[in-house]
């Protein structure tokens, strides 16, 4: 369930850059995704590691720890992946991800099912290996790995065959464009006929948005749900420039403020604040309107956790690749494999706390539940071949001791037995604040337009009771950090100082 939660990124991110790419093996990739995609993202990895910062710090030969750790799970061999799903932002629902990447010639398709502790096999005529990670790992043409999750057999081999028969349709023109944009990571969702206008302006009066013009009140709503589409793209330069675009079906440079403290607003309100966002710089041009700002590291790992990065390719996961290709019958000792893989599995993980615990220091902590479940599901995907079982069961418990901080935060009540370090959920809580929705759907199967809200009454009944949430979650927080003490002493004692390094 909290893989679905990567609807929100459909609200949230656009950047827009003048320059593109004439030969762009993004562009090539995205010529293999499912044309029904409305949600794509790239991460333009090489391009990453080439850059100034990341030459001075040594990302190349760290990328996992230093920069995609916790966050994007993306191996540093990859060149560029790109990645297309199909989200149902009024549902909040993820239907499939479909992932592309072009291979390394070292990395083949039997490295990374000894990787996946699986087979290799056949699926619609094309070699391909079923994951760990609910994923198939297809060999779409020579050098070209898709990723397809969730793992329904049919569906993938469907969209296999038809990529690697080229008679796919095409993307929207809207993510195609964004696609050809020039910056290291994109993310991009078109949101084309997703709200309805009569939702729109019930959002914005059960939020207190409607603005007291008259004229205003009549275009403002109008002009949000002719919403195109929002999407993000950074450059990584000596720091993190990053721009979000709202692309509208009309001219919007005269409501540009009004509709930047909308958009604030709505991120705020799905619980994925950022601090930078607040202070944006906020310009238009006809029918988009930009916001400008600086990220700092953990602000832009919160956005690469929206990606709906599937699994990727666990068969070269090292940190390093060989120069030469590996011979299959080449043998890694069981011990050396696992202690390896049990490093980067501790090492992911307490990242990804060392990241929670920003979180729960930034002065708009409360309003960051869905950063917090996106981080737990990361978690749950990390790769656990060759992983010690005591480290397995660590992941699992900061996984879902995460998600309950979201749940509290939420204002669901979570209750704490710190001795028998159990989490107990108040089962008939029901989150009436989410059913106002941006899109027109309200909870339950009504429609808000046809819904007198009681909204304000639940917002303040939410707010209540995650003031009384507080000590639980500091509970909670405990129970991760002793927990990871305790972890990290074993992991000392069985394998010495080494293990940290």
């Amino acid at each position: 369930m909290a893989r679905l939660k990567i609807l929100t990124a459909g609200i949230l991110f656009f950047t827009s850059c003048a320059a593109t790419f004439a030969a762009d093996s993004a562009v090539e990739l995205s010529r293999l995704l499912p044309g029904d995609a409305n949600t794509v993202s790239v991460v333009r990895v090489a391009r990453i590691l080439d850059s100034k910062r990341a030459k001075a710090e040594g990302w190349s030969e760290t990328a996992n720890e230093q920069f995609l750790a916790g966050a994007s799970r993306i191996p540093p061999w990859v060149s560029t992946m790109v990645i297309g799903s199909l989200v149902r932002p009024e549902l909040h629902e993820q239907v499939w991800s479909t992932g592309l990447l072009d291979l390394p010639p070292v990395v083949t398709m039997e490295r990374i099912a000894r990787r996946e502790e699986s087979r290799v096999e056949k699926l619609s005529g094309l070699r391909s290996v079923r994951g760990q990670r609910d994923a198939f790992l297809i060999e779409i043409k020579p050098r070209t790995l898709g990723v397809r999750t969730p793992a329904v057999r049919q569906e993938a081999a469907r969209w296999a065959r038809s990529a690697a028969d080229g008679q796919l349709g095409n993307l929207s023109e809207y993510l195609q464009a964004a696609i050809r944009q020039q910056a290291d990571i994109i993310h991009s969702v078109d949101l084309t006929d997703s709200s309805d206008i009569r939702g729109v302006k019930r959002y914005l009066e059960d939020h207190g948005l409607m603005p007291q013009d008259v004229v205003a009140r009549v275009n403002l709503p109008r002009l949000l749900s002719s919403l195109h589409g929002v999407s993000f793209f950074a450059t990584i330069e000596d720091s993190t420039s990053a721009r979000v675009v709202l692309h509208f079906g009309e001219d919007a440079s005269k409501s540009a403020k009004d509709l930047a403290d909308i958009f604030r607003h709505i991120v705020d309100d799905m619980h994925m604040s950022l601090d930078e966002l607040k202070s944006a710089e906020v310009t238009a041009q006809l029918k988009t309107v930009t916001l400008s700002m600086n990220l700092s590291d953990d602000s832009l790992r919160r956005v690469l956790s929206l990606i709906t990065s599937p699994p990727p390719p666990h068969g070269a996961h090292d940190e390093t690749i060989p120069s030469e290709p590996i011979p299959l019958n080449a043998r890694v000792s069981p011990v050396e494999n696992e202690f390896a893989s049990s490093q980067r599995y501790f090492r992911s993980v307490s990242q990804v706390i060392d990241d929670i615990d920003r979180i729960n220091r930034s002065s708009r902590s409360s309003r960051s539940a869905t950063w917090l479940d996106n981080f737990a599901r990361r978690l749950d995907q990390l790769p656990i071949a060759g992983v010690e079982r005591e480290l397995l069961g660590f992941g699992r418990r900061v996984s879902e001791r995460i998600r309950a901080l979201a749940a509290s935060l939420r204002g669901q009540s979570v209750q704490v037995n710190a001795d028998q370090q159990t989490l107990v959920y108040d089962v008939d809580y029901k989150p009436g604040w989410v059913s106002a929705s941006y899109w027109g759907a309200v909870g339950y199967g009504e429609s808000s337009y046809k819904v007198k809200s009681n909204l304000q009454e639940v917002r303040e009944r939410q707010a209540a009771a995650v003031t009384k949430g507080s000590q639980q979650r500091i509970q909670i927080w405990n129970l991760i950090t002793s927990d990871r003490a305790e972890i990290e002493r074993r992991m000392r004692s069985q394998h010495g100082d080494e293990f940290f390094k």
